[in-house]
């Protein structure tokens, strides 16, 4: 029997295995992986895509040998759990590499798997030129594709952000673009103000965005493909699809508790439904302190928080996670972009009675070079005057100014007190007049 079972070897999964090592060294300790590559940096594949970042192994935190030299733990790659039994403490496993299947027993587990791309049933991703970009095996597939293939125009089914990255990656290259959105405005489910900038955006570099804009069709014609709307016809050498992800828990059935989505529901401790086993990162939900409720929110950065806290409450600690704002922030083309805590609209969709305010200045002294504009909204609950969200749209660092909104939302700050907010100034770094504050000015009619 195994003491700590830990199934899947990213950012969760091995945050949880450095804790539980930390804290009982002396305990027996199993990482299993369904892949062959643990521990990297997927946020960074549009980087390396584009070639700011040099090669895909510069994404790699850890290889196996490596993470058992460092740390002690060993790492078993393309071993995937296929069953679990709560009741029995066992899991049952496949090595993939010679296809036996076997029961292990454990005392504790975390479950760590991540996610998986959702694949649109009208496309056959088994074809060379047909992509999701979601891992590193994904990634090289793709840069090989490109070197032997050069083609001129790409499609990008999905204008989320990482569909928006892909697309700047692409440019950068110096593809020609069409991009591809179900919904209306590309970034949908960010606040509108980054909704208008990202569409500012994609006119000023010319790419073609077609929103409402359901595809019905794809079939390959030689060496291109044809893309078939309700509309017209489109000829693309390639084509990418970025429209989600869903959480890697199928094969837990229905023996431990999930959201509708399929991700698994856990507690402010990352403990799930189910006694001794834990859940963490892009496979379970997660407590949003702004909404005072589980949501679906996969972060690395929550990943590797959640994963901690796991590992310390699988040795016996009593830790709560306080929970999220929903922080988020990415870049596209010039425009730094940022949200914490609830959008005007999500505050009005969960019936909060809430005002936005909006501020436009310079992110370091007006006279110093390189100083950009940025324009910071603030949404504030109208009955307890407290900040409740945040949006950040910019040309420097956005994060300079989402991630005070950040503290301020999580602490539930008084409007009055984030516009008395003592914010650093000096002409290289930041205005006198922050953009944040001057916010909270108008939110507190001061």
């Amino acid at each position: 029997m195994v003491e700590f079972m830990i199934v899947g070897a990213d950012a969760a999964g091995l945050s949880a295995a450095i804790q539980v090592k930390r804290k009982r060294p002396d305990a027996s300790i199993k990482v299993i992986n369904k892949g062959k590559t643990i521990s990297y940096g997927a946020c960074g594949i549009p980087y390396v895509l584009s070639g700011d970042i040099e090669s895909v192994e510069k994404l790699i935190h850890f290889t196996p040998q490596s993470f058992k030299e460092k740390r002690g733990i060993p790492v078993e790659i393309s071993r995937e759990a296929t069953d679990i039994f709560p009741e029995e403490h066992e899991i049952e496993i496949k090595n993939l590499e010679t296809g036996a299947q076997y029961m292990e027993k454990y005392k504790k587990l975390l479950l760590g798997t991540g996610a998986v791309a959702k694949e649109l049933p009208f496309l056959d991703y088994t074809q060379d030129g047909i992509y999701n970009v979601h891992d590193l095996e994904d990634l090289r597939e793709i840069l090989a594709f490109l070197e032997k293939k050069k083609p001129q125009k790409a499609a990008i089914i999905g204008a989320g952000n990482i569909g928006l990255e892909i697309a700047e990656a692409l440019h950068t290259l110096g593809k020609e673009i069409l991009l591809f959105e179900i919904l209306e405005a590309p970034v949908a489910n960010w606040p509108a103000i980054v909704q208008e900038a990202v569409q500012k955006k994609i006119q000023e570099k010319g790419i073609q965005f077609f929103g409402k804009m359901c595809i019905k069709e794809v079939k390959r014609e030689k060496e291109a493909f044809s893309i078939r709307t309700e509309r017209q016809e489109f000829k693309a050498g390639v084509i990418f699809t970025a429209v989600g992800i869903r959480p890697a828990t199928d094969f837990c059935g229905n023996k431990i508790k999930k959201m509708k989505n399929g991700a698994l529901l856990i507690d402010q401790r990352a403990q799930t439904s189910e006694k001794d086993i834990y859940a963490a990162g892009d496979c379970a939900s997660v407590f949003n302190k702004v909404l005072r409720r589980n949501v679906y929110s996969p972060l690395g950065s929550t990943a590797n928080k959640l994963g901690r806290i796991a590992g310390l409450n699988m040795t016996g600690e009593k830790i709560k996670f306080p929970g999220i704002a929903g922080t988020q922030i990415f870049k596209f083309f010039e425009l730094s972009l940022a949200k914490t805590g609830l959008s005007l609209e999500e505050a009005q969709q969960e019936g909060i009675e809430a005002e936005a305010f909006s501020a436009r200045r310079t992110d370091r002294a007006g006279y110093y070079p390189g100083a950009k504009k940025v324009q910071v909204e603030i949404v504030c609950e109208k009955k307890s005057e407290k900040i409740i969200g945040t949006s950040v749209v910019g040309e420097g660092n956005a994060a300079q100014f989402v991630d005070p909104a950040a503290v301020a939302v999580l602490s539930e700050m008084p409007i009055e007190d984030l516009a008395w907010f003592d914010a650093a100034y000096t002409p290289p770094y930041a205005p006198v007049w922050n953009a944040l504050v001057s916010a909270g000015f108008k939110a507190a009619k001061l």
